[in-house]
């Protein structure tokens, strides 16, 4: 199935083509998705956290269209250069560790959200306690992800860090 992927004629072109709309593109665009997803989510991590008190919570908000527009550009780009080299990709327990990582991290914003940021008590700045221990466990998550996703980069090097632990076992 991932051999199959990988011919589709999309993914060939993405891989391939010499072309600066093929993989240079899908890359960038998977860069800048991230960096939407990301910051935002540090941004309101941070808030949550104290930093920049004078900012409303409530108007946290408004960043959630944000993060879906980032999350979306993400997840076309990954299906690009995951099809680009699905076989790689596939077998890649890092890349799987990603997908875990940005669900878990999408899921703890959607959390954030509805547990927190719905609250009428905001108005007042008050942040509770719940949304400081879940902003802390947000940053972890997506700055973990940050770093697993561009370990799937260099998948010999992962290959030979794993290799090298294991037989010291």
């Amino acid at each position: 199935m991932l051999e199959t992927l990988e011919n589709l004629s999309i993914a060939v072109w993405v891989r391939e083509s010499p072309s600066l709309f093929a993989y240079t593109l899908v890359l960038s665009l998977h860069a800048i998705g991230l960096a939407i997803v990301l910051g935002t989510n540090t941004l309101i991590a941070l808030r949550l956290l104290g930093v920049a008190p004078a900012i409303p919570l409530t108007s946290l908000r408004s960043f959630y269209p944000v993060i879906w527009a980032g999350f979306v550009i993400n997840a076309v780009s990954g299906a690009l250069l995951f099809v680009a080299s699905a076989k790689t990709m596939g077998t890649m327990p890092a890349f799987w560790a990603k997908l875990v990582l940005v669900f878990t991290g999408m899921t703890i914003a959607l959390q954030l959200k509805s547990r927190y940021l719905n609250l009428p008590s905001l108005a007042t700045g008050a942040v509770p306690g719940g949304a400081r221990k879940l902003a802390w466990i947000s940053l972890v998550v997506w700055y973990l992800a940050l770093i697993v996703g561009r370990l799937t980069g260099y998948p010999e090097l992962i290959a030979k860090w794993l290799g090298s632990w294991a037989s010291g076992l």
